[in-house]
């Protein structure tokens, strides 16, 4: 498995989508899709500990050396997630927005107790 490989595969695994990396990262889109499609060959120091903290894991996990499923505190993610993940990389901004707007609908409570904690 190549690091681009594990970069994907841990994104999906946290049920991130392309553009949650990208914003994490303070990147753009395109620079994600080229860490994830192995043009990239050598990756910086900083690249790598931006990347492992954004996709919380280790850099050494990237080179093969840890497994992230190890850390007990690392949510349980299902393949729903990250089903769902892939499928808002594929929707517009607007359908984004729409797709948001139902989720704060079925989810109130959920987002009502997140919006009063962050108050």
């Amino acid at each position: 498995m190549t690091i681009a490989d594990r970069i994907r595969n841990r994104r999906l695994q946290l049920g991130l989508s392309v553009d949650d990396l990208a914003e994490k990262l303070h990147k753009n889109r395109a620079t994600v899709y080229r860490y994830e499609s192995n043009h990239i060959k050598t990756y910086s120091p900083d690249v790598m500990d931006s990347l492992a903290e954004a996709l919380h894991t280790t850099p050494s996990y990237f080179y093969g050396f840890d497994d992230p499923s190890d850390d007990p505190a690392d949510p349980p993610h299902t393949s729903e997630a990250r089903i769902l993940a892939r499928g808002v990389d594929r929707l517009s901004p607007e359908e984004r927005r729409q797709l948001l707007d139902m989720a704060r609908v079925m989810f109130r409570d959920i987002f009502d107790k997140e919006e009063d904690h962050d108050a």
